[in-house]
């Protein structure tokens, strides 16, 4: 099976006829997919060779699968269905025509404004609030390669259908799988028996924090990272972009408390801080997180200021023009004007 996972592109899973691979992860590879009954364009993951046979995974997987059926919200990319065609496993998902936040940070980092990432944060916590609050989930691995960006700029987030649940559906904390970059200490350190949203919170902050300055908190080989994690206070996010408006970055250096009860204490918690912040630097703009849908059924989503962030900070801060504050100027400006052109007149016709 090894030999035939990376020639799959035109083979048909679950009724599904494999188009184009989309990516690939710790767990396996996304195709694009036609689904014939419903002749639709979704995503299938095939999960790779190493953990086909693994029974504890693939039990986990379903179980997983499953939970995340019943999850359905506009952020957050929708389980289809999971199984075993033929010896591969399986796992049917929503498609998102659109590109990972990975892909953004790394290949058009310009667009990466203020407004912009405030938009994307804000998306991101109605999502998570959504899924710990209803139904008691995390997600485990908040990355950027974990969340997709669709071309109208809502947010979706993926491998929810591998995420963890409070109730115990798979047990342990050394069953996340964790991307190291983004880990929260209690989870490196397999402490977080009745590990929370506060985990994620702080894989969260690692994101946000990165897409602030263009530089994770912590980089080099696994094992300084992983030390770094448990042991070292990343540098103030102000100091990495002191453009940044300074309320922001300390609130994003809040979620990198190594003790999980000194960083916000829910998604709730965070989205109302961020909505707070968000109106006043852009006072006259609308709210953002959501879509705007007419009475046409068209929709558009809340437009962002696409600017390189080093020059955003600055730039996006409240501004006043200055003759709109002060009205009375520009009719004493015009005589000034007047006066000088006159005077100009009379001393060129010799009068002085």
């Amino acid at each position: 099976m090894t030999d035939n996972f990376d020639n799959l592109i035109g083979r048909e899973v679950a009724g599904c006829e494999l188009l184009k691979e989309l990516g690939r992860g710790n767990n396996g590879v996304v195709y694009l997919a036609h689904q014939k009954k419903l002749n639709r364009q979704i995503a299938c993951k095939i999960i790779s060779p190493e953990l086909q046979n693994d029974p504890e995974f693939i039990d986990n997987l379903f179980s997983e699968a499953a939970n995340a059926a019943k999850l359905s919200h506009p952020n957050i990319i929708q389980a289809l269905d999971v199984g075993d065609d033929n010896g591969l496993k399986y796992f049917l998902m929503e498609y998102v025509n659109g590109s990972s936040l990975e892909h953004i940070r790394t290949e058009t980092p310009e667009i990466i404004s203020t407004a912009y990432m405030l938009d994307l944060a804000i998306q991101l916590t109605n999502a998570m609030d959504y899924a710990w609050s209803k139904h008691g989930m995390i997600h485990g691995d908040i990355k950027p390669a974990n969340i997709l960006i669709s071309k109208d700029n809502i947010l979706k987030v993926g491998d929810l259908g591998l995420a963890r649940s409070s109730n115990g559906v798979t047990g342990d904390p050394s069953d996340v799988m964790i991307t190291p970059l983004y880990a929260a200490p209690e989870v490196i350190s397999q402490q977080a028996v009745d590990a929370d949203q506060r985990s994620d919170i702080y894989s969260f902050g690692v994101m946000f924090y990165e897409l602030s300055c263009g530089a994770a908190p912590f980089n080099g080989t696994l094992e300084h990272i992983l030390d770094c994690h448990l042991n070292e206070m990343p540098e103030p996010l102000i100091s990495k972009n002191p453009d940044m408006d300074r309320e922001l970055a300390g609130f994003i250096d809040s979620m990198l408390a190594k003790n999980p009860d000194d960083r916000p204490a829910s998604w709730s918690a965070i989205r109302e801080k961020l909505l707070e912040i968000h109106q006043r630097i852009f006072p006259d703009a609308e709210k953002p997180g959501s879509t705007v849908y007419h009475n046409s059924g068209s929709k558009k989503t809340i437009p962002t200021n696409k600017v390189a962030i080093k020059s955003s900070w600055s730039a996006e801060k409240k501004e006043v023009k200055f003759l709109e504050k002060f009205p009375w100027l520009l009719p004493t400006l015009l005589i000034l004007i007047i006066a000088a052109a006159l005077g100009s007149i009379a001393v060129n016709l010799g009068l002085f």
